[in-house]
């Protein structure tokens, strides 16, 4: 989302969700609701295992209604 400021998730997870190993985790495969409780976990600040606090970052600039979208889109990549 350009005018938030939030990259595409392909950018760092590739675009099949496969991840680029010990730099970020492979998404794909992933249910929905693991992926959203992820997501809010990052924004609230209560999940805070990502380097440089990339994930807190980006979170923290999504609404919930894109955090379930991505989510639903991630549960499908195979």
């Amino acid at each position: 989302n350009q005018s938030s400021g939030v990259p595409a998730c392909a950018s760092c997870h590739d675009p099949k969700g496969a991840g680029i190993p010990v730099q970020f985790p492979a998404l794909h495969n992933q249910h929905a609701e693991y992926t959203l409780a992820q997501l809010k976990l990052f924004r609230s600040g209560e999940r805070a295992n990502d380097a440089a606090k990339m994930m807190r970052v980006i979170a923290a600039k999504m609404t919930d209604q894109e955090m379930a979208a991505v989510s639903e889109y991630i549960s499908g990549l195979n």
